[in-house]
């Protein structure tokens, strides 16, 4: 593997001696990492692991979007200067070390309750972590190709594994949000006989550990969520109602100084008559400020489901692989930690970017006849499988309004000489062109992100290439055929719809994919090499349902979006571009930089960093700001 392209000629030299190095002896680079992970677990097992774990959920707080420090991010006032300490931090990484170390620290008991770590002693254990984290994906990075596979292969593996090395997200936390609602509010009925709770309790349970957390922090934000807990909105109405505003400041001033149920967690052992807020450095504090409390029986519940002991994630540190971050874990489907009777919940993210899993493995445990049956697969019209058909004709619906869209149409066909009756999932309809879409709900599972290559590609096959295929089979059928009829449901009436020919469409083919496959499918090249997907089917564009989502919110008509395709497809037939994401050659579009100049000799054309502008509208509208600008492209 050639050594990146962003390095100068100094910063080559020392990869290609490291990458050299780490190919010498792969026995003893193992070894080296495994020693490594060795300290790793001593180091975090010599103190208290709820202020390790507190002091890195600290970290990752200052680095997570608030409301507030979103707000300071874009204030100009005359006392900027002073608001620059309340700034969001930049760290790509603690979000990834926090889940680490706690999967390391659940793995065992916490045995030296009594030992407070310093912040040196938090630190050294997060540059551990990093260093282990690095090598690992160094040692994999620097692999000789087994017998059989090929340099494609080895991007492919390398792709996935560092999507998922990295903690990197499937979407934008408005569009999981939705997806999440509407895929299962269909078994609400189900998880509440089996648990008592339906899944809009399990998504606004989750979505309160920010609030629980955030609401002890020592900042402006901290204060008004703290006042939002004390004061519940139905004593708000008692005590605006009160005429008498003497005992209207009285009954505020108990509420605010009273301890009760349920906000215990404000207010400290030295002060229990007034709440106190805690400082991002105040180690001794971290044990409030990571408790998080339910705040009714079904929010308890809940907490119980998703709870787990110091000891019961023991398996991560055995076997070959034992304590390598990508080995199995309870934390993400049970991310809280529970010690005695508290519940702690120290990575803000974590809970919510596992939703699915959660929710889906509620189902699964509860009976798994009905996960298969009812919850995945298509013969259930409340399936997933059948809603993210469903939610991907009403987003092409929603941006390009003067199509005409109809789903689950079935044609026929002859193919090798066998009558066949194949199924569309979905056909648009335009003035002008046809869009041919298929959506495949195919998942990636663990062994596929841990580089199981063989199920990787079989998987990819299944979604990525089938999808492909399934769109050339019925622009072939629409070409080949004089009168092309399709036949569909409507209103539980069939119907048929007959193709024009006379009009001259142009195809558009488009498969959607419910696994979020950006940094794989965005490069047809090495898919096609590794045997992934045939040349034949390359014209068709691969997108995610939640990169789908940003185009439904972000393309400005039909015009736009063909624009963008032609220039998209065409990136197919270049070997001078490097990109890894959807997102930032939509940015690239806004830009109006295309069409490509022609390509260069030794040349490439980098397309990073374009998605800036919509992370920021994302972040700042996601967190309540008012007024937010959402990108345009720029015209010339």
């Amino acid at each position: 593997m050639s050594e990146p392209i962003y390095f100068d000629e100094e910063l080559k030299k020392q990869w290609r001696f490291a990458y050299e190095q780490a190919r010498a002896d792969r026995e003893r680079y193992f070894n080296w990492i495994k020693d490594e992970i060795k300290i790793a677990v001593d180091l975090i097992n010599r103190y208290d692991k709820i202020y390790i774990l507190g002091g890195l959920g600290a970290r990752l707080l200052q680095a997570s979007p608030n409301f507030f420090n979103q707000f300071i991010e874009t204030y100009h006032g005359p006392d900027k200067e002073q608001a620059e300490d309340e700034k969001i931090v930049i760290d790509d990484e603690i979000e990834v070390l926090l889940e680490y170390a706690m999967n390391i620290a659940s793995a065992g008991t916490n045995a030296n309750s009594d030992i407070i770590p310093s912040q040196s002693n938090i630190d050294e254990i997060r540059e551990q972590l990093s260093k282990i984290k690095f090598n690992v994906g160094f040692y994999e990075m620097s692999a000789e190709n087994p017998s059989g596979e090929t340099e494609f292969d080895h991007w492919l593996k390398l792709r996935v594994m560092e999507d998922a090395l990295h903690v990197r997200g499937d979407g934008y936390h408005t569009h999981i949000a939705e997806v999440f609602k509407e895929t299962f509010a269909p078994h609400d009925g189900f998880l509440i006989q089996y648990y008592g709770v339906s899944s809009t309790d399990i998504y606004e349970t989750i979505q309160r550990f920010d609030v629980l957390v955030s609401s002890k922090i020592g900042n402006p934000f901290g204060a008004s969520l703290a006042y939002d807990r004390i004061f519940r909105p139905d004593e708000i109405k008692i005590i605006e109602n009160e005429p008498d505003e003497l005992k209207k400041t009285e009954m505020k001033f108990r509420t605010m100084f009273g301890i009760r149920e349920g906000n215990e967690d404000l207010y400290s052992e030295e002060n229990r008559h007034t709440p106190t807020a805690i400082a991002f450095d105040n180690i001794e504090e971290y044990n409030r400020l990571f408790w998080v409390i339910p705040e009714n029986d079904k929010q308890r519940k809940i907490f119980d489901l998703l709870s787990h002991q110091f000891g019961d994630n023991s398996a991560f540190l055995q076997g070959k692989f034992g304590g390598f971050p990508l080995g199995d874990s309870v934390i993400k489907t049970k991310p809280l930690i529970k010690v005695k009777d508290r519940y702690y919940c120290f990575s803000i993210n974590l809970a919510f970017r596992n939703l699915f899993d959660i929710t889906a493995n509620l189902l699964q445990s509860a009976d798994a006849v009905y996960y298969e049956q009812r919850f995945k697969g298509n013969t259930s019209p409340t399936s997933r499988d059948n809603f993210i058909e469903l939610k991907t004709k009403e987003l092409f619906s929603r941006f390009l309004p003067t199509v005409q869209f109809y789903h689950s149409l079935k044609y026929n066909i002859i193919e090798d000489g066998i009558p066949k009756e194949p199924e569309l999932d979905i056909l648009g309809i335009g003035t002008d062109t046809l869009y041919i879409i298929e959506v495949k709900a195919g998942e990636l599972n663990k062994k596929h992100r841990r580089g199981a290559l063989l199920g990787l590609k079989d998987r990819l096959k299944e979604t990525v290439n089938e999808g492909s295929y399934q769109c050339f089979r019925v622009e072939k059928f629409i070409k080949d055929t004089a009168v092309p009829v399709f036949r569909y449901t409507d209103n539980n009436q069939g119907k048929t719809l007959i193709i024009d020919k006379s009009k001259d469409y142009q195809i558009i083919k488009i498969s959607v994919t419910y696994e979020h496959l950006a940094t794989v499918s965005v490069n047809l090249k090495y898919l096609i090499e590794s045997g992934v997907l045939s040349d034949t089917y390359k014209w068709t564009w691969i997108v995610s349902l939640y990169d789908l989502m940003i185009f439904a919110d972000m393309i400005d008509g039909e015009a736009d979006f063909k624009e963008y395709l032609q220039n998209r497809l065409g990136l197919y037939e270049r070997s001078d571009i490097e990109f890894h994401d959807e997102i930032d050659i939509l940015g690239y579009f806004f830009e109006n930089l295309f069409p490509l100049p022609k390509e260069k000799d030794n040349e490439i054309i980098l397309i990073h960093s374009y998605k800036d502008d919509f992370d920021k509208y994302y972040t700042r509208t996601g967190v309540g700001m008012p007024g937010v600008i959402k990108p345009k492209k720029k015209r010339v």
